[in-house]
């Protein structure tokens, strides 16, 4: 698999926000306009954009779909797209909106049953997000712990077919303190893992891109505050 570098538009009330650590209560707002930014990741070379429905998982459904359709019918890049996705239908639901993959957390870390059926469904389209904090899974938009450790859950969840994972460590989203580049390699062993939280510059994607079985990356705050440029970005990825 390549590596991609994936710019992230996280949804909240119809506009591009970020949290910090996944806090709600500690939400920036960046732009009004999704679709424009997404039409922007695309003009500055993305090759696919990471889209987050945050209403969605912290109401446990699909709450932005409609939204998700216009940025899909504004680019020609795939969307990733999780948030509040419990159920078949909001799998259906998503892949309808347009998202060429979709991010499973919650509801494939509880439901054995309804994680082997998305990966018959969805196959490589199915990605299922391991959200950690202190090495623990975190479900319900990170609201809760599921007692399951990390990497327990990758073995799993490997073993069902599930082809790839997104590992965040929770504590490093959004405060810009470096990639959780061991534990990120951890995962990686076990199976192909995107890595997101605290990315903070090129350095931190050209060492991801250098771990085996890290196949990609998700970059926001560090691309909001113009700490660095996508253009960067995806340099680091090309050189790591």
């Amino acid at each position: 698999m390549d590596f991609t570098v994936y710019p992230a538009i996280d949804l909240r009330g119809g506009k591009c926000v970020r949290l910090v650590q996944g806090d709600f209560g500690r939400s920036k707002e960046y732009d009004a306009d999704p679709v424009e930014r997404a039409r922007e990741w695309e003009r500055r070379g993305a090759g696919a954009i990471h889209v987050v429905d945050l209403d969605g998982a912290k109401e446990g459904r699909p709450v932005q779909a409609e939204l998700v359709g216009r940025i899909s019918g504004a680019v020609g890049v795939p969307l990733q797209v999780g948030g509040g996705i419990r159920t078949l239908d909001d799998l259906a639901l998503l892949r309808r909106s347009g998202a060429s993959r979709v991010v499973v957390g919650t509801a494939a870390v509880e439901d054995r049953e309804l994680r082997l059926r998305a990966v018959e469904e969805l196959g490589p389209s199915l990605v299922v997000a391991l959200d950690a904090r202190d090495g623990v899974v975190a479900t319900h938009g990170w609201q809760r712990s599921s007692g399951v450790p990390v990497l327990e859950l990758a073995e799993e969840i490997s073993e069902d077919g599930v082809a790839s994972v997104l590992y965040t460590d929770v504590a490093r989203d959004g405060v810009g303190t470096g990639a959780a580049l061991e534990d990120t390699a951890a995962l990686a062993r076990i199976i192909p893992t995107i890595a997101s939280g605290g990315v903070r510059d090129a350095g931190d994607v050209a060492a991801l891109s250098r771990l085996d079985g890290v196949v990609g990356v998700i970059v926001g705050t560090a691309l909001y505050e113009e700490r660095v440029t996508l253009e960067d970005l995806l340099r680091a990825a090309n050189q790591g």
